[in-house]
């Protein structure tokens, strides 16, 4: 049985990246072992085990139309994909669109990219339209498949912050602590993913699906905390929200 709250205990006592960078690798050890002994080895699997490249982007390079100050440029994928993947954008062009997934299942994505998981024991949603990856260029179908319910799905005002997260943020400033990344426990997320526009790429209205694998690749992340919202009105398919994001991209991903 999985024990998620055995889990949260030992992230909780891993000790803070600024921390790790002001003493000893031994003395950084003893610390945590004896806040928890679980703390240390999961530290150790984290970053052994982990392929992704993963840059928070700063404030004037973010896309203003997520509203969200949580966004996060994927640099790397694995080698043998991202060379499919540039093959085939070489041959038929690409665009991008939004997928939506619960937060337990990121971890994955973020690591090893989106697969195709109809018809396995990954597979979380029907097929309705066939097996493959499923994404849309609106934001308020991905937002529905985060978890984000309706009511939540609205136009967020600029540079708005949730209350809470404002109280928290000062509480840990007077402590003389930088705040956490995020305070809540509470998240949704979505990526904005890079998509080869071939023959296979399905369209069923708004709905995209895309048998292979090897087609998608995630570019963009963005995480909402508990009252952040996001905006439903964003179509990837607009030319100003197209060239916004090539813009932030900054390499010219996306052509044709």
């Amino acid at each position: 049985k999985k024990d998620y709250e055995r889990l949260v205990k030992a992230l909780d006592s891993i000790t803070s990246i600024r921390e790790m960078t002001q003493a000893p690798y031994l003395e950084i050890k003893k610390q945590m072992d004896k806040q928890d002994p679980l703390a240390h080895p999961l530290l150790q699997w984290i970053i052994s085990s982990n392929r992704s490249h993963i840059v928070k982007l700063p404030a004037n390079r973010q896309l203003k139309f997520m509203h969200t100050p949580h966004q996060f440029l994927l640099l790397s994928s694995p080698p043998a994909k991202e060379s499919n993947f540039r093959a085939a954008k070489k041959l038929y062009g690409s665009t991008f669109a939004f997928h939506g997934s619960h937060i337990e299942n990121w971890h994955s994505i973020l690591r090893n990219g989106l697969i195709v998981a109809s018809n396995t024991r990954l597979q979380l949603h029907g097929a309705v339209y066939g097996n493959g990856i499923y994404l849309s260029p609106l934001s308020s179908i991905s937002f529905g498949y985060s978890g984000m319910n309706k009511k939540q799905q609205k136009v967020a005002a600029k540079d708005e912050q949730p209350s809470n997260n404002k109280a928290a943020t000062l509480q840990s400033q007077k402590k003389g602590q930088q705040p956490q990344f995020l305070q809540s426990r509470n998240l949704k997320c979505i990526a904005l993913c890079e998509v080869i526009t071939s023959p296979d790429l399905h369209k069923h209205g708004e709905i995209w699906v895309v048998p292979q694998t090897d087609h998608v690749c995630t570019r963009f992340f963005f995480v909402y905390e508990d009252g952040q919202v996001g905006d439903i009105s964003t179509n990837t398919q607009e030319p100003s929200i197209h060239k916004e994001i090539l813009r932030v991209i900054g390499n010219q991903t996306a052509t044709g």
